[in-house]
């Protein structure tokens, strides 16, 4: 079965194959009124002294086909998996994502919390190469959901499905995500470990967290932190009504929850490993994350393997610009001394 790699541009493509539908029907009425108040199809095939020629025809279907296979080619189509070797450098990282309620959010850019922490997150790992990545999620309880790997689309996919449905207990307990992170390292001593961890930072048990940076500071691992909130905070959204309006959440005398961003943690902790804090303003945080990660001596890797799927966007996009080269060089007149030439004649 094919597969498409940017399959939400269909959208955009549908959109467009709708406008230049409505686009060329507008033209083709247009130029039929035209020809109606120039003269008669009668007395048309007098003027032009011969039979209409289709060429006109085939050359806008071929200029509709190549951008056709043009669209085609900006999804992406994969083909068949394939294993390819690990060569080169890379390092061990763990991603802790905060999926409290408080994660749901909208205080950024009108959007979640955890919509924003995804959008960076895989931003930031198309910006990685050879490095294992892994995949934690917490609130008052911690869940691995991805284990250290060489395979990126395995871990976007389990982002994908990330919600804080997921775990029971509520609450930000950044200690526990801390703990169950590094125990996914492996034992190599050789290994560059590295901790990214994403929350608003509300966890009030400093001396878990406390214990837990004691412990990565052990076993040298940083633990660069993205805060993911605002200081004037925002309502937590708890369900919607049968009206489609928000629920927010509320205390026992009746006032909404504001949710704010408490950066004090996550500064201490990234401070206290000698890594960097990073204030999520939007998805474009993720730029300024790779490049601290970026600065982190990695170690060659070798042996390893992933799972790769074939690009196949240059065979439509080749057949597309033949077919745009075909459509230039043919003529689209019939020279009036010979009404049926060979098409070879016509170029």
């Amino acid at each position: 079965m094919l597969d498409f790699k940017n399959f939400d541009n269909i959208y955009f493509l549908i959109f467009t194959a709708i406008w230049v539908s409505l686009l060329a029907n507008h033209s083709i009425k247009e130029l039929q009124k035209k020809r109606a108040l120039f003269a008669s199809n009668e007395m048309l095939s007098r003027v032009t002294g011969h039979k209409p020629t289709k060429r006109p025809q085939i050359k806008w279907f071929m200029i509709l086909l190549a951008f056709f296979l043009m669209g085609i080619s900006i999804l992406r189509p994969l083909g068949e998996s394939y294993e390819e070797e690990i060569k080169g450098s890379g390092l061990d990282l763990v991603v802790a994502l905060d999926i409290s309620k408080s994660m749901k959010a909208c205080d950024i850019d009108n959007e979640s919390r955890l919509d924003i922490a995804k959008g960076i997150l895989k931003n930031m790992i198309n910006g990685l190469k050879e490095d294992r990545v892994g995949l934690v999620v917490f609130a008052g309880e911690t869940m691995v959901q991805s284990p250290l790997s060489y395979d990126k689309n395995a871990f976007i996919t389990f982002l994908d499905r990330v919600n804080p449905a997921l775990l029971s207990e509520q609450g930000t307990n950044l200690g526990g995500a801390i703990q169950t992170s590094i125990d996914r390292f492996t034992t190599t001593a050789s290994q560059t470990k590295v901790i990214v961890l994403l929350s608003d930072g509300e966890d009030p048990d400093t001396k878990h967290i406390e214990s837990a940076i004691n412990e990565a500071k052990k076993k040298n691992i940083k633990i660069f932190t993205v805060g993911i909130g605002s200081e004037d905070g925002g309502y937590i959204p708890e369900g919607r009504t049968l009206f489609g309006d928000i629920i927010v959440k509320r205390l026992p005398n009746g006032k909404p929850v504001i949710s704010k961003i408490a950066e004090g943690p996550l500064i201490k902790i990234a401070n206290e490993t000698n890594a960097e804090y990073y204030r999520a303003s939007s998805i474009s945080t993720a730029k300024k994350v790779i490049e601290g990660l970026n600065n982190i001596k990695r170690i060659a890797v070798s042996g390893g393997k992933r799972i790769m799927q074939k690009e196949l966007y240059w065979i439509p996009l080749f057949f597309a610009f033949f077919l745009l080269l075909f459509e230039w060089m043919i003529s689209e007149r019939i020279p009036y001394s010979r009404e049926q030439d060979h098409w070879l004649k016509r170029i």
